[in-house]
C-alpha cells in the first residue's frame, strides 16, 4: 500500500530495498523472486480495492492521510498534560 500510496501523492518511483534483502538472505534467487511476486501482487491488490486499472489513474484522492498520530516533541510531557 506504501508503494501505491506514493504513486498516488506523485512519485515517479519507489525504492523498496528492505524486502528484497528479506527474500535473499532467506531463500538467495528464489527469496528475491517471492519477494519480487508477493510486492507486485500487494500494489495489485490494492490497485484493485481503489479501483483503477493502471498508474496513471492514481491521484492524491485515493490516498487519506491520517492528522491524528501526529508525531509528539516531547512524550513524557504531552501524556501529563493529557490528565
Amino acid at each position: 500500500a506504501d508503494v501505491v500510496a506514493s504513486l498516488a501523492l506523485g512519485a515517479r518511483f519507489t525504492l523498496v530495498g528492505r524486502a528484497y534483502l528479506y527474500g535473499l538472505m532467506a531463500g538467495g534467487r528464489e527469496g528475491v523472486d517471492r519477494a519480487i511476486a508477493i510486492l507486485s501482487d500487494q500494489v495489485r491488490r490494492t490497485m484493485q480495492l481503489l479501483q483503477v486499472r493502471t498508474v496513471e489513474e492514481l491521484n492524491p484522492s485515493h490516498v487519506t492521510q491520517l492528522t491524528r498520530f501526529n508525531r509528539v516533541d516531547h512524550p513524557v510531557r504531552a501524556v501529563t498534560e493529557r490528565g
